[in-house]
């Protein structure tokens, strides 16, 4: 269930991207993709998907900062 609705949001975030909304709300949704692609890894027990996302989660809290 988590990995569906985190691949919504990502593809949500491209097409945000390519439609030219605002960068920060792009990455909101990504934010919020990325949570769901964690709550995936955690269930999964997948310790490189869990690191992947907080890796991204990470770079789109500091674009979401500045």
């Amino acid at each position: 269930m988590f990995g569906i609705i985190g691949t919504i949001g990502v593809v949500c975030q491209m097409a945000l991207l390519s439609t030219g909304y605002s960068v920060k709300l792009a990455l909101v949704c990504g934010l919020i993709a990325c949570a769901a692609w964690m709550g995936h890894a955690v269930k999964l027990k997948d310790p490189s998907l869990l690191v992947t996302n907080v890796v991204v989660a990470g770079f789109a809290i500091f674009g979401i900062a500045n």
